[in-house]
């Protein structure tokens, strides 16, 4: 009886957070400081030694931040900035990707262009061009 044998995978595998194909490293970051202006009903807090953290229960970031700092950075000029992606952003979150090694870029571009697609961006965009139809 020779059946056809397939590997389960263990696990779903894991988003894709970080590239390395080429020379340039690029991640996904998100901007925990737009969960609060936002309003992220994903945004959770508890206290902690007298201290209040944040944190995504979606774990989009893995860190906890003190709200404190958190909100003292956001009324600074640059505000608090990233934080790694550790999974895919949701469409609500703020995301980007941070590249490192630019200069190690190759001539005809990224190898892995779907990398950079983001939740709240398109991929691609149709439009029609009706101007010399005639019906």
């Amino acid at each position: 009886m020779g059946g056809i044998r397939h590997r389960l995978p263990l696990a779903a595998p894991p988003d894709e957070v970080e590239c390395r194909r080429c020379g340039v490293v690029c991640q996904k970051v998100v901007h925990p400081q737009r969960c609060l202006e936002r309003a992220c009903p994903f945004l959770y807090a508890h206290e902690l030694f007298g201290r209040r953290y944040v944190g995504c229960m979606q774990k989009v970031f893995a860190s906890e931040i003190d709200l404190e700092s958190l909100q003292r950075a956001r009324r600074r000029r640059l505000g608090f900035g990233a934080v790694r992606a550790v999974r895919d952003p949701l469409p609500i979150c703020q995301a980007e990707v941070e590249r490192a090694y630019e200069h190690r870029a190759e001539p005809l571009g990224c190898i892995n262009p779907e990398f950079h697609e983001l939740p709240d961006t398109s991929s691609f965009r149709v439009t029609v061009n009706d101007r010399g139809l005639s019906g």
